[in-house]
């Protein structure tokens, strides 16, 4: 029999929706109902899973790229005669043919001049991007249409008899109507044809969001399990983190920062997103050459850490560097995309993670020996890797950037997009665990097993079954920290056991065998350690990420977990957990 037919509770990152995450065992309808009848038992002991009202979190999708919440802020997007549209000067019929070849698009008839239609949706804050598809029909081939965003702004697009997706970025959408309207002046009878319209936060427009009564909304939702994958699109794992904000208030908006002779053009390639919404940046003329993003006010003796997205194009040094005041004058590392050296000052550590196609996110951590309020985030063109800020004459050196990043924390965490919010925007905690799940727990002995990483290890991070609270309980998880490296603990009938060190990103696996008087830790096909005293007490019928009371939650990469309702064997123990 595979060590895999004896679990009784097998979750590998796969299946999930908003508030749960499916295991693989126990399937749904797999127990006799307690009343003797045909029915079936409809738990499943699949895990519950909370992240509240959060839309801020990212992950990695299964094609390496980074997947976010999107939202088209319009509603009845594709209804134009919806009593949601105001509309002036028209009448709309649906039923022509539309850009993908079907016949949901719409005829827009102008019965006066000056046509207009527009919305007044969600409140947003900061950059805004409306979009929609039109085609001009016969007299209206040749003539004007406008997309604007509030009283003034707009984007002039000459109207041809082929379909264009056009679209307008707007850098201050707080409290605008946004709309559509054509002629130069339209004739009574005139006729264009439309077609999706959508209004989202960022600096482009990304695939069309059906909306109807509602917004339309896809990509990571409210409370949404984050399957994440490295940047190869492999190593699928469910991603837990704590609560973190990203202060930077414009991250991707790169044109809205200070510039210091330094040039920024928006939307030039594709970003780790999959889209062209990464900025080039360029130095110009002679002296120091950065970009600082808006004010933060730091708190002294506090850990934070800088990260950016960013890819060569004709330099291979750039710099990141933490304010002077709150932070000395040796906080700050260079980067070089050629070698992939990383040159740290003396008050900072940093590194680069590779993202594919050219793209390493940078990372610099440092500790404010101050507080004080200065610019959240500075990226800085440099000729010289030692020096903080050098002045030199530049030769229009270039860079890719995408995602700014300053969060208070000791390690990086996954991209928070702030589009617009001074005081930063919160990605909510993460929370996983199941209940009543007594019938899967073995209950006088048993074998939990998770193969999981060692990315962050924070003191008071675990993996256990309980009866709810610390009582009654057996998990393991990171007790210790020291720079890179950290120490396995274990909690519970068996107490107070601590396991080597591991290096930071190693992944790991684990199985703790218990029954009365007879103990068993394996790591990674390696026993390492025994206990031949111990009564298992208490109904164990939880199973989480977290200490047993709800406290202390994992937090890191989770590959697989199972449960199995007997002490396997040492020699299963090795088998289950050799890497």
């Amino acid at each position: 029999m595979a060590l895999i037919d004896k679990a009784s509770l097998l979750m590998v990152p796969s299946t999930y929706e908003a508030g749960k995450l499916y295991n693989v065992l126990p399937s749904g309808n797999r127990a006799p109902d307690n009343k003797g009848g045909a029915g079936y038992d409809q738990t499943r002991a699949d895990f519950d899973f909370d992240r509240g009202s959060n839309t801020a979190a990212t992950r990695i999708g299964s094609d390496g790229l980074i997947k976010k919440y999107r939202e088209n802020l319009l509603t009845e997007s594709n209804n134009f005669s919806d009593s949601d549209w105001n509309v002036k000067a028209g009448t709309f019929t649906q039923g022509v043919e539309d850009p993908n070849g079907g016949n949901e698009a719409w005829s827009w008839t102008a019965t006066n001049t000056d046509p207009y239609l527009y919305q007044s949706p969600k409140t947003t804050n900061g950059v805004s991007v409306l979009s929609i598809w039109v085609k001009g029909v016969g007299s209206t081939i040749g003539t004007s249409f406008q997309i604007r965003t509030g009283a003034a702004p707009y984007n002039n697009l000459t109207l041809t008899g082929e379909w264009q997706r056009v679209e307008h970025f707007n850098t201050n959408a707080s409290g605008t109507s946004v709309g559509f309207e054509y002629g130069n002046p339209a004739v009574a009878g005139d006729v264009v044809h439309i077609y999706a319209a959508q209004y989202e936060v960022g600096t482009i427009a990304t695939d069309y969001l059906d909306s109807t009564s509602v917004t339309g909304k896809a990509g990571v939702l409210v409370d949404l399990p984050r399957i994440n994958y490295d940047a190869n699109g492999e190593n699928g794992s469910l991603l837990l983190e704590p609560s973190r904000a990203n202060f930077v208030s414009q991250s991707e908006y790169i044109d809205s920062w200070s510039k210091t002779n330094v040039s920024v053009i928006t939307n030039q390639t594709t970003s780790p997103e999959g889209l062209q919404n990464a900025q080039k940046i360029r130095a110009t003329g002679t002296g120091q050459h950065y970009i600082q993003s808006a004010t933060y006010s730091f708190v002294s003796s506090t850990d934070y850490t800088y990260s950016v997205f960013a890819k060569k194009s004709n330099t291979s040094l750039i710099q990141i560097i933490a304010p002077s005041g709150v932070f000395g004058s040796n906080a700050f590392a260079s980067y070089n995309f050629d070698t992939l050296e990383v040159t740290e000052g003396s008050a900072a550590t940093a590194s680069m993670e590779d993202y594919g196609s050219g793209w390493y996110r940078l990372i610099l951590k440092c500790t404010s020996t101050s507080a004080g309020s200065a610019s959240s985030f500075y990226v800085v063109f440099t000729n010289d890797k030692l020096v903080r800020i050098p002045s030199f004459t530049a030769n229009n050196e270039e860079a890719f950037v995408f995602g700014a990043q300053l969060e208070a924390g000791s390690y990086v965490s996954s991209y928070i997009p702030n589009h617009g919010e001074s005081g930063g925007v919160t990605r909510a905690a993460d929370s996983c665990s199941v209940t009543g799940a007594s019938d899967v727990i073995g209950q006088t002995e048993g074998t939990i097993f998770a193969e999981f990483d060692s990315s962050q290890f924070l003191t008071g991070s675990y993996i256990g079954i309980s009866d709810g609270n610390a009582t009654h309980r057996q998990i393991f998880g990171w007790e210790a920290q020291s720079g890179d490296s950290g120490t396995l603990r274990l909690y519970g009938f068996w107490n107070g056991f601590a396991y080597s060190s591991f290096s930071k990103g190693q992944k790991i696996k684990v199985a703790l065998a218990y029954k009365n008087n007879d103990f068993a830790l394996y790591v990674n096909g390696t026993q390492a350690g025994t206990k031949t005293s111990g009564t298992i007490s208490g109904t164990l019928s939880q199973f989480g990420f977290n200490s047993g009371g709800g406290s202390q939650k994992y937090q890191g990469n989770a590959y697989q977990l199972a449960l199995f309702k007997e002490r396997l064997s040492n020699a299963e123990l090795a088998t289950l957990t050799t890497l």
